[in-house]
């Protein structure tokens, strides 16, 4: 990729938020991702460039803005516990937002929006709750309890807009809240993350962003409301759980059986050593006494 495409792409991306910036403020963006090996010349043939292919438009002498059809691409806010620069946490913010939420609302063709990654120049809690009030979508992050996110969730909740919830794999939800349906999330399994992103999209473009008057209409055409949709992923993983622990409990059963047999007194025992060894095996094997079964009824059908 040349300079100029590089600059280029970088200019899009820092012009994402669909706010007025000025070439200051562009250049400032260049030099924090290490894009700053690069001429005037170059610099300003590339916002030429962007203007001239519609990308993006002049607004002001030496501010620019991104260009946009008559419909405006829609907004996901990410709220999520973030911490401060190399912590634990921030390294999940980050991991969930780039492999997870960034994808999913790529391809619903969403641009997906975390307070950190923004370049405004208002205070960030105004900035917050303007995101909240306007934005087409929120995923909120209740992972680790974050009074914040909690906050933020709650004043999202008035306002009837589209919101989705995540949270980390086995982590209670407190009482309070406990009714939230939720997605869990685990970033140490990549099947995981395929299927809670699969999971995302779906549920995404189930919502209808439509609004008339004061609330948000469902959108006929889709057979499963919106807003049951993670509830119904959480009744499937919930059926998962409890078919693997029933096996578990069937597994362990079946060994207990086999195992008092095997330690009990054959001279004592009503059993032939044929019968024995052959109820063992088919304790250990339960596919074995269906087929005993179907052998036993065809041999039946074959007499009469």
């Amino acid at each position: 990729m040349t300079t100029s495409a590089k600059i280029q792409e970088k200019i899009l991306e820092f012009l994402e938020d669909c706010r007025d910036h000025s070439v200051q403020e562009i250049k400032k963006y260049l030099e924090e991702v290490n894009l700053d090996d690069y001429t005037e010349g170059q610099f300003a043939g590339s916002i030429n460039t962007l203007v001239r292919n519609g990308s993006i438009r002049k607004k002001d002498r030496g501010v620019y803005a991104l260009k946009i059809g008559s419909e405006k691409r829609k907004t996901c806010f990410v709220v999520s516990p973030i911490g401060s620069e190399g912590s634990p946490t921030r390294n999940n913010a980050d991991k969930l937002f780039k492999y997870i939420i960034k994808p999913a609302c790529d391809e619903c063709d969403f641009q997906a929006i975390r307070v950190d990654k923004l370049n405004d120049a208002n205070s960030i809690t105004q900035t917050i709750i303007e995101q909240l009030e306007e934005a087409d979508l929120v995923i909120a992050d209740i992972s680790f309890h974050n009074p914040n996110v909690f906050y933020e969730m709650g004043f999202r909740a008035r306002t009837k807009k589209p919101i989705i919830h995540l949270k980390t794999k086995n982590e209670q939800i407190p009482f309070d809240v406990n009714t939230i349906r939720t997605f869990d999330y685990d970033l140490t399994d990549l099947d995981n993350v395929s299927e809670i992103k699969s999971r995302l999209v779906k549920t995404i473009k189930s919502f209808n962003y439509k609004e008339d008057e004061e609330e948000l209409e469902l959108d006929e055409d889709i057979d499963t409301k919106p807003s049951i949709i993670p509830l119904l992923y959480q009744i499937l993983d919930a059926i998962a759980d409890l078919k693997k622990e029933v096996k578990n409990i069937n597994t362990e059963t079946i060994g207990t059986v086999i195992k008092s047999m095997q330690n009990s007194n054959v001279n004592n025992s009503s059993l032939s050593s044929i019968e024995r060894d052959a109820l063992i095996e088919l304790l250990s094997n339960p596919d074995s006494i269906v087929n005993l079964i179907k052998l036993s009824k065809e041999l039946s059908f074959a007499k009469k």
